[in-house]
């Protein structure tokens, strides 16, 4: 059986899990759990014969595993390296842009310097002529999204499981000046066998030391249901705590089967949490545990700075939220909850 909390346990460790295995986009996260399924494609498109004319020789180009506006995903045989890869290439009018090349180049070279387990890593970028593509390991498995389907929940201990060594991954490109501003469980991707996940798709992150990077923020881009308030108000001086709120609506999500707030088109969702609070987890799920409960709750306040600081802060509040408290924690808990205020102070004093 695999060990779902192995992921967790090396969090806590402070060891690296495996080597970093793909770059990818949302639309390769959407489509994982079912690539194995796809039939091969029998009609090439205009991406795929760019694409093969530009890797003859290197890749051999198997069939398609995703579209985007962007950009095509397609499975390539490595002829060089003896594996199987996944190639993702610009698509053919886009190529001619010199802004969306470069949005597509700073991704590869973000995902370049972002070495970490749980971060999908490039292999190779490439523009030959007029096909710009990147070339990335081939993983099976599938996206949270996936996973999260019809409203199915998942239990504190996965949760725990799943979203520490993430709320890692945002520590580490934090660190080094990257907001990656798309965290929603399609670019949440689970391999196959050990349900081991990796953040994937950069392709709109701002580096702080980029100028053009940083104009971006006021863009507004990224996905409408798991956008920070300040994000989707596209204020100038959003940071890496809108990554914070975004995992915080994702693990709201996998506790509570729906997000916070209810149902609508998404530029409502987004509408509503720039006035509204998030209701507490517990209203809507009773059953999760209040101290992982709380540290959820947290990641969603309003203001950013009344968040976590850091997404180390809440790695490391979600893995003491899967351990037991100590003794004198839960005694303290207990006087908090049933000794009225006064007696309080008069104990501190």
């Amino acid at each position: 059986m695999a060990d779902r909390n192995r992921p967790l346990r090396a969090v806590q460790r402070g060891k690296c899990i495996g080597t970093p295995v793909a770059f990818t986009t949302g639309v390769i996260a959407q489509t994982l759990d079912l690539v194995s399924d796809l039939p091969d494609c029998t009609a090439d498109t205009a991406d795929r014969r760019r694409l093969a004319l530009a890797v003859r020789g290197r890749y051999d180009i198997q069939r398609e595993l995703g579209r985007g506006g962007m950009s095509s995903v397609f499975l390539a045989w490595d002829r060089r390296g003896r594996r199987r890869v996944a190639i993702k290439v610009l698509a053919a009018g886009l190529s001619v842009s010199v802004e969306h090349r470069e949005r597509f180049r700073r991704e590869a070279w973000i995902t370049t310097r972002l070495a970490h387990p749980h971060i999908v890593a490039c292999y190779d970028f490439v523009r030959a002529g007029d096909v710009v593509y990147a070339v990335m390991p081939y993983i099976a498995g599938r996206s949270l999204a996936a996973l999260l389907a019809d409203g199915r929940r998942l239990d504190p201990r996965t949760t725990i499981a799943l979203f520490a060594p993430i709320a890692d991954a945002l520590a580490h490109a934090h660190e080094i000046g990257v907001v990656h501003r798309d965290v929603k469980p399609a670019n949440i991707l689970l391999q196959r066998g050990d349900d081991r996940p990796f953040l994937a798709d950069f392709g709109i992150a701002t580096l702080r030391t980029s100028e053009h990077s940083r104009a971006e923020v006021t863009k507004r881009f990224g996905t409408p249901e798991f956008m920070s308030p300040e994000q989707a108000l596209g204020a100038w001086d959003a940071d890496h705590r809108g990554d914070i709120y975004s995992l915080g609506l994702v693990a709201y999500l996998a506790l509570a089967g729906r997000l916070p707030f209810p149902g609508g088109s998404p530029v409502a969702h987004a509408a509503q949490r720039m006035v509204l609070d998030a209701p507490p987890l517990r209203e809507i799920a009773p059953d999760v545990p209040p101290r992982l409960a709380a540290v959820v709750d947290r990641c969603l306040a309003r203001r950013p700075e009344r968040r976590w600081r850091s997404a180390a802060a809440l790695r490391d509040a979600l893995i003491a939220a899967g351990n037991p408290p100590s003794r004198f924690a839960a005694w303290l808990g207990r006087c908090y909850n049933s000794t009225p205020w006064s007696t309080m102070l008069a104990i501190v004093k």
